[in-house]
């Protein structure tokens, strides 16, 4: 008869076994640390080449950009409730806000610019909007159509005329005797940086800049001691809305998504196009009639952070 001679694993061979899978376990642990990080800064920078490219694909046919965007900027210029409520810090931090007369002449003039290349509806909130989390994420707050959204209470939407005035706040056509709208901070010669209804350098939150090292960052033609406007706006669901009808429609608006920074579910997360509309040529500090561009200029395309494509994939590997 055969014996059976298998004997079992020793103790200390089991030790052995442990240790060596306990050791590679930790290895793999390492290695995919950060990796959703790096995939979210991946895919950031891929949906703002993405939009940027479709943002100027729809401008070359069709000679005006899309005219519905979402403005980050409260309606009657307050940095508390409305819109403030649904921005991350981060947004808040890189975002400023210039409120004016409209009938001021540089409001005029900058409206013009913006209402030249097709740019002349604004999605915006009051400061007195609730925005229930539980009926509606912050990207569609913007929307009036959206649940717990009530117009005009919640929602209105700037509407410029025909001659570029700023003439009609819609759904109930009440005339707005001032707009405030989202910037990014800019400043000259470490002065503030001013446009006849007021300084627009301020940022919703955190210490006041003086000068634009941020646009500079951006876009190298923009001097980083010169007083530039940049309107900043949402690229929300109602931008793709009002392209359907054209030769090249946008499908979707992208979502932005960090898990450290930025919550769709509680914060606004739509990237962000730049409009350049104005530069203080004579350096004196103010934007005056005259130094506002007759036509609005698409700057970039950023994510709610304020990060170009470049910074963004930079981002992906910064822990490599």
């Amino acid at each position: 008869m055969l014996q059976n001679n298998q004997k079992g694993f020793t103790l200390l061979e089991l030790l052995v076994v442990i240790t060596l899978l306990a050791t590679l376990s930790v290895g793999a642990l390492v290695a995919y640390e950060g990796i959703g990080e790096n995939a979210s800064n991946v895919a950031a920078a891929n949906n703002i080449k993405v939009a940027d490219s479709s943002i100027r694909a729809y401008r070359a046919i069709e000679n005006v950009y899309p005219n519905q965007w979402d403005n980050l900027a409260n309606v009657d210029g307050l940095s508390v409730g409305g819109a403030q409520d649904v921005l991350a810090d981060a947004t808040a931090a890189f975002f400023g806000q210039w409120t004016a007369t409209t009938a001021d002449t540089v409001t005029a003039a900058v409206a013009s610019s913006l209402n030249a290349v097709g740019v002349n509806e604004f999605q915006t909130l009051t400061s007195a909007a609730t925005i229930n989390l539980a009926q509606v994420s912050p990207n569609e707050a913007f929307n009036e159509s959206a649940p717990g959204v009530s117009t005009p209470a919640d929602e209105l939407e700037f509407e410029f005329g025909p001659t570029g005035a700023l003439s009609a706040v819609n759904y109930d056509n009440t005339a707005q005797a001032t707009w405030s709208i989202s910037v990014v901070p800019s400043g000259g010669n470490n002065q503030t940086c001013t446009a006849s209804g007021g300084a627009f350098n301020a940022p919703f939150v955190g210490a006041t800049l003086t000068n634009n090292t941020r646009l500079n960052r951006i876009n190298d033609n923009l001097d980083d001691d010169a007083c530039n406007l940049v309107i900043a706006v949402g690229f929300g669901k109602d931008v793709p809305g009002t392209t359907l009808e054209s030769r090249v429609a946008i499908s979707t608006a992208p979502t932005y998504t960090n898990g450290n920074i930025i919550n769709p579910s509680t914060n606004y997360a739509r990237f962000m196009a730049l409009f350049h509309v104005a530069s203080d040529e004579d350096q004196n500090g103010t934007v005056e009639v005259g130094e506002v561009f007759p036509r609005a200029r698409l700057l970039a395309v950023v994510d709610t952070e304020g990060r170009n494509i470049d910074t963004s994939i930079a981002g992906a590997f910064a822990s490599n």
